[in-house]
């Protein structure tokens, strides 16, 4: 019964992470970019992200080099998308994407960098579900 419970659980996670695989920046989140043990990664899925129309909140949070941010940034860049809001001032850029729907899940993609004394903060957000677009996701975030 064990056995069959995790398996279970091996293959949903599986199915829940198939959705991301397809992206340019999905190698960060595996800790391929950045190593894990340097990134504050969450995923929230469920009944706790319904109220704000998402089915899944995946998110990755590191502290480092004005060149890993760049390069993060320009996977981001790279994504295919519907839908764009770029801003960047002198220490903070910011990327959102909403990204082709895909199995009926509309997907958004979202970067945030903050030049620091040493280097730079950086945010990285995949989120899906039926929220609508970009203007919605930024009233819901208030990224900026």
């Amino acid at each position: 019964m064990k056995r069959a419970i995790i398996l279970s659980l091996m293959v949903f996670m599986a199915i829940a992470l198939h959705a991301q695989n397809d992206l340019q920046i999905y190698p960060l989140f595996e800790g391929k970019i950045i190593p894990q043990e340097r990134m504050v990664v969450t995923r929230i899925k469920g009944m706790m992200m319904q109220k704000y129309r998402l089915s899944l909140f995946h998110s990755a949070v590191f502290d480092g080099t004005e060149e890993e941010a760049k390069r993060v940034s320009r996977l981001i860049e790279k994504e295919e998308n519907i839908a764009s809001s770029d801003y960047q001032s002198k220490k903070v850029k910011t990327l959102m994407r909403q990204l082709p729907a895909k199995k009926g899940k509309n997907r958004f993609l979202c970067f945030k960098s903050r030049n620091k004394s040493k280097g730079c903060h950086v945010v990285v957000i995949y989120m899906e579900g039926p929220l609508a677009s970009l203007n919605e996701l930024e009233t819901i975030l208030s990224f900026e």
